[in-house]
């Protein structure tokens, strides 16, 4: 039976099987796109290799692309708005296989940086959590946390699978070849996907949210995610928990992707080797695909604040014991840090795009959305080009990873303060 017909005989049973479609679709579209993204870190090593570039120039590219993504968000999520996840995320998703593309056929610093800055920006701007969660937050009210977080689980399998599989890649068939086989998942599999199947509202399909159960007896929380109006983008900028939000997300992202983007490195420079370093990213995934489902599970139970601090502190015990690493001979920290990092990670993609939906869900919340994603781009962008310039200063990560521990401190207050029920 067709998605048509489907849809034209709504029933109990799609009731209750179409949302995990539309989560499971988010979850294979961020799993890809983040695993993409973070490959980068083992084409940072291998690009340096060829060209002899410094890492604060090669890691520039990474930055460019945030630039982008950051240029670019506030325009998707208008379009989030008016056209729906079924155009913007196909086009974000060709867009982003041409950077690589281009990436893959690049020459010199000013080709690589259009493919995996200027379009590997702009078409990975379509596709994280932000703009997954402006049609999750439609199809699930009362278990948004649990939505968000199952979809956002995707990024760990993402990362578990795409980053080794790339360091495979390039090992197998040169780091060009590798660019072009990332492409050809973006294009042949991820865009169709979400064109013939992802829906913005349960609506489209005469269905309901939350699997059509019942209400359960609202609290002051989920009462304010239910409505339907919400605030306009400029009645949100007006609002100074729309802006302590927005500084806590920024500060938040910068330890994250500086972490995430330099670690693989950090590991190579102890001592270990190009393949378990990449490894021990891939661990980082593997830890994080449960925990943004707990984070999830967490934040509906325990409250998204709590949540937040339990895993800041988790992100910030990572990084210390990532610090510890200064030779091979401790290998045990090794193995140590990336549930500690996974755990952090998770109270990001998962929290932000929740808290979000909690404070200005409604008919402009993709624009919304969309304009908090320029702190999230921002930070994905500041944290690796800061991560390189510093090392490159340096000689060492000592004070990159210094700075990303005040950094996560300071999301910490940040985030507490926007989502304080001081009306």
């Amino acid at each position: 039976m067709s998605v048509v017909e489907f849809e034209s005989t709504p029933s109990r049973t799609l009731q209750r099987y179409y949302p995990w479609v539309v989560i499971g679709i988010a979850f294979l579209t961020v799993g890809v796109a983040f695993g993409m993204r973070n490959a980068f870190a083992v084409f940072l090593i291998a690009v340096i290799e060829e060209f002899h570039w410094s890492r604060g120039l090669a890691s520039g590219a990474l930055m460019l692309g945030s630039v982008m993504w950051t240029l670019a968000a506030p325009g998707i999520g208008i379009l989030l708005d008016r056209l729906g996840p079924r155009i913007v995320l196909p086009g974000g998703s060709i867009i982003m296989a041409l950077g690589f593309v281009i990436s893959g056929m690049a020459h010199s610093v000013a080709e690589f940086y259009i493919g995996m800055g200027v379009f590997m920006g702009i078409g990975f701007a379509a596709l994280p959590m932000t703009s997954q969660a402006t049609f999750l937050s439609n199809w699930f009210i009362r278990k948004r946390g649990m939505a968000i977080g199952t979809a956002a689980s995707g990024i760990g399998l993402g990362i578990l699978i795409v980053v080794p599989l790339t360091q495979w890649l390039i090992a197998m068939y040169g780091w060009r070849a590798a660019f072009f086989i990332l492409a050809g998942v973006l294009a042949i599999v991820v865009a169709p996907l979400n064109y013939f199947f992802q829906r913005q509202r349960p609506e489209e399909m005469n269905l309901k949210a939350d699997f059509g159960d019942p209400p359960a007896r609202p609290s002051v929380g989920s009462m304010k995610a239910a409505r339907s109006d919400g605030p306009s983008l400029k009645e949100a900028l007006r609002t100074w928990r729309f802006w302590a939000f927005a500084v806590g997300v920024l500060a938040g992202a910068i330890p994250l992707h500086m972490v995430l983007i330099h670690q693989v490195a950090a590991v190579s420079d102890a001592g270990f080797s190009k393949e378990l370093a990449a490894f021990g990213l891939g661990l980082i995934g593997l830890f994080t695909a449960p925990a943004m489902i707990f984070m999830g599970l967490l934040a509906d139970r325990i409250g998204r604040q709590w949540s937040y601090l339990l895993g800041s502190a988790a992100l910030m015990l990572g990084i210390f014991l990532l610090m510890m690493i200064t030779d091979a001979s401790r290998s045990w920290l090794f193995y140590a840090f990336p549930p500690f990092i996974a755990f952090g990670f998770s109270s990001r993609q998962s929290l932000y795009p929740t808290i979000a939906a909690d404070l200005f869900h409604g008919k402009a919340f993709g624009s919304i959305i969309g304009a908090i994603a320029l702190f999230i781009g921002a930070g994905a962008g500041i944290g690796p080009w800061l991560g390189g310039v510093i090392h490159d200063w340096t000689g060492n990560y000592y004070w990159a990873f210094c700075v990303a521990q005040a950094m996560t401190l300071a999301s910490v207050g940040f985030i507490w303060m926007a989502g304080s029920r001081d009306h």
